[in-house]
């Protein structure tokens, strides 16, 4: 079980800083963001660093929940940014490829996490 607003705090976070990573151009933020939340699906909320950042911010506690559906969303979210690491530095860069396999995954992923963060999904 976990506390219900850490899966929305991570995938609200998430979307804003694989946004921002998109709009100023930090291609470095894909692959790390998808090793953070590797380390959090491999090891648990022990090695989650979204999860040590939820904890030590004042940020009211929610009810507990499941936490296989938040789990699931983070290996769904580590597959398709590393086929988009996969993208952004193995094709030439600015080219239709680059595009598409690059930062649509990982734009994939923050449309995802931003609706789920705020619908609660």
């Amino acid at each position: 079980m976990i506390d219900s607003n850490l899966p929305r705090f991570s995938q609200g976070l998430q979307a804003l800083v694989l946004a921002l990573a998109f709009l100023l151009d930090v291609r470095l933020v894909v692959p790390i963001l998808g090793l953070v939340l590797l380390a959090a699906v491999v090891g648990g909320p022990r090695y989650n660093l979204l999860a040590r950042l939820y904890r030590v911010l004042p940020i009211p506690r929610g009810e507990p929940e499941p936490a296989a559906p938040p789990r699931f969303a983070q290996v769904l979210g580590v597959t398709f940014l590393a086929i988009g690491t996969a993208g952004l530095y193995a094709v030439e860069a600015e080219s239709t490829g680059w595009w598409l396999f690059g930062w649509g995954p990982a734009l994939m992923v923050a449309v995802l996490s931003g609706v789920a963060a705020t619908t609660s999904f």
